[in-house]
């Protein structure tokens, strides 16, 4: 494609036929280069905003800018923008110049004369940038520089050199992984001379339109690869190509394609310039978010502070909240390609992980470290029910804009909706299908859903807020609206009175003899002792808010406590059994109604229960009795030191 471009700017050919030329006979009119690039527009999809920009620019010529900086993860697009972008110079009659780093060798010299190369005949001058402003003088004149990641030690040059003797009417675009170094933004008028073009993956109907011009219509495939791709272009085009060679029913078993897979993670490995850092990848694609210590305790070796800079400049991989985490679609392909070709080596260093989150989960101080590493605990025990009820396939679009809350009187007007809403719409729907989606293996799991039509007139939430502080939690968006609570009841001297009275949790006392009543009321700041009493969303088909509920609950394992809950749904109580609850020896409890059996389940993490229950786990789902205790595989986990609370982790 790099050839073919060089060749039909070498040669001056127009590539569109302007409206206002005599048609004739395509075989008579049209070269193949024209009709590819012809091919490649009526396929091109998304990125209006970068192309109006840019034409924009051509048109008017009214810009603060100099240098269009493109960047973004390998596959991302980044050489089909460039492709548009030629397409639009030569439409509105610029002359476009495309330039590989890849073929520079870190030489200036063979940079000028390849750029040379793609010049017109200039009257009787020699020097390069002579004949650039000859040009510009004539027509607009676009310089794109490819691959900027491996300028290597041009950089300097073509900043300092080479851009500073262009004239101003000249566009320059710099393409690459990364943003530019830090070496553009020393100086303000750098900074205001460059202006930066991250891309993104395609969204639902990018993708769908993507794949309805390469003939994909089945809904049902196009769900299933944006499920998969996250709209990732070129996991797209990969997919494309496959049913174009294979067939639609190929695409069934996309995700699973070594093939595909293959191709996906070598063209990500690329940048790395050291072998050496390949099992640091390895070990970050294990987990949603790592951090040097992290990567150290999985890998058992030193890490240097030199190679995690090296691995975190990767453009796949981005800094957040939690650390520092491997774009999803990149770390899915490389866990899975690791499990594939070397299993071994995958199995230990899951088993390693694992131990180390639940080393986290019972030894971290901080409130937010231990939610954090429990929450990917779960995760990383590949149980796909669990993933996906915790982990829902759009949890990253929508975390940034819900937030989980104590309930408080100022919350009481707006429950006080949500009920009566509940009462009077949701208790009255039909049954609502809940499907749950592992992102991960992509396995699902459904289930028809009653909406509880009595729950509303068995709840006293003001009386729950007033009495138990902290009790009622809810999920609400940005503008305060709230989508879902949970409700979780103490259990002491205090509240077992009030609870023997309520409904659903009285029957749990009414079977418990004296002795374990007397157990069972401590004092309130030796409470030890939780009954999970609601988990609801607002829209039962939200697994989003959902999953959100789900891990603040889960933040409760790190607690040495006992927990109860009793629910009628099958879905619920699969899910329970998952966590390790068991199902207690009691009679189940028909207060949603007489069909409406609802089992009551414990879950025991008292003393050193915690730390038992997460080896179990582990054994549970590997397969193997490790016959490793979780305090012995480590000797410390280091704080994070910027660590914060977060809404996330309860604190009752």
């Amino acid at each position: 494609m790099v050839y073919l471009r060089s060749i039909l700017a070498r040669f001056g050919q127009p590539i569109y036929q302007h409206k206002n030329m005599t048609a004739k006979s395509p075989s008579a009119t049209l070269t193949i280069g024209q009709r590819l690039q012809s091919m490649q527009q009526a396929q091109f999809v998304g990125r209006q905003v970068e192309q109006k920009l840019f034409e924009s620019a051509l048109k008017n010529g009214n810009r603060s800018w100099q240098i269009l900086n493109v960047h973004g993860p390998g596959g991302i697009g980044k050489s089909t923008l460039l492709d548009s972008y030629q397409r639009i110079s030569q439409q509105l009659g610029a002359h476009f110049i495309y330039l590989d780093s890849v073929n520079f060798t870190d030489s200036s010299d063979v940079f000028l004369s390849l750029l040379l190369a793609q010049l017109p005949p200039a009257t009787e001058v020699t020097n390069p940038f002579e004949q650039i402003t000859q040009l510009a003088g004539n027509q607009q004149l676009v310089i794109a520089i490819d691959s900027y990641e491996d300028i290597g030690d041009l950089d300097s040059w073509i900043r300092e050199q080479f851009i500073a003797q262009l004239p101003t009417s000249c566009i320059v675009i710099i393409a690459g992984r990364h943003a530019l170094t830090k070496a553009w933004h020393n100086h303000p008028a750098w900074q205001q001379l460059v202006l930066h073009i991250p891309l993104s993956n395609f969204d639902l109907d990018q993708t769908q339109n993507y794949l309805q011009l390469n003939g994909i219509d089945s809904h049902e495939l196009v769900q299933q690869l944006w499920n998969y791709t996250d709209g990732y272009p070129l996991a797209l085009s990969l997919g494309t190509l496959l049913a174009q060679q294979e067939g639609e029913q190929a695409l069934e078993e996309f995700s699973q394609n070594s093939n595909i897979i293959g191709q996906l993670c070598q063209r990500w490995l690329r940048e790395l310039r050291d072998d050496n850092l390949r099992p640091l990848v390895q070990a970050s694609a294990l987990v949603r978010n790592f951090n040097q210590d992290m990567l150290q305790h999985i890998l058992a070796t030193e890490i240097t502070a030199q190679q995690f800079q090296q691995l975190v400049q990767c453009s796949f991989i981005r800094r957040g909240a939690g650390g520092w985490s491997m774009h999803s679609l990149v770390r899915q392909a490389l866990s899975q390609e690791l499990a594939q070709r070397a299993p071994e080596t995958y199995q230990s260093l899951r088993v390693r992980t694992l131990h180390t989150l639940a080393q986290a989960a019972i030894h971290l101080s901080n409130p937010f470290d231990k939610a954090n590493a429990l929450q990917e605990f779960f995760y990383q025990l590949g149980d796909s029910l669990v993933r996906a009820a915790l982990y829902s396939e759009d949890i990253e679009q929508q975390d940034d804009e819900r937030r989980i809350e104590p309930a408080d009187a100022s919350h009481i007007a707006a429950l006080d909706d949500y009920m009566r809403e509940w009462r009077t719409e949701r208790g009255v729907l039909a049954n609502t299908c809940i499907k749950l989606i592992d992102s991960s293996t992509h396995q699902s799991i459904e289930e028809e859903v009653v909406s509880e039509p009595r729950e509303p007139e068995l709840l006293n939430l003001g009386e729950l807020i007033e009495l138990f502080p902290g009790c009622v939690r809810v999920l609400v968006d940005s503008k305060k609206h709230i989508e879902g609570l949970t409700i979780v009841l103490p259990i002491n001297a205090d509240s077992i009175d009030y609870l023997k009275e309520q409904a659903v949790v009285k029957h749990y006392f009414a079977a418990l003899g004296a002795t374990e009543l007397a157990q069972l009321s401590t004092p309130i700041e030796q409470t030890n002792n939780w009954f999970v009493r609601l988990i609801d969303v607002r829209n039962p088909a939200d697994n989003s808010a959902r999953a959100v509920l789900f891990r603040d609950l889960a933040a409760m394992l790190i607690r040495p406590a006992c927990f109860i809950t009793s629910t009628p749904l099958k879905l619920y109580q699969i899910l329970l059994t998952r966590f390790g609850f068991v199902q207690m020896d009691i009679a189940p409890q028909h207060d949603f109604g007489k069909d409406r059996a609802a089992p009551y389940f414990k879950l025991d993490l008292r003393g050193e229960r915690l730390g038992q229950h997460l080896n179990e786990l582990i054994k549970t789902q590997i397969g193997v009795d490790l016959q490793l205790p979780i305090d012995t595989l480590l000797q410390s986990i280091p704080q994070a030191s910027n660590s914060k609370p977060s809404n996330d982790a309860l604190d009752f």
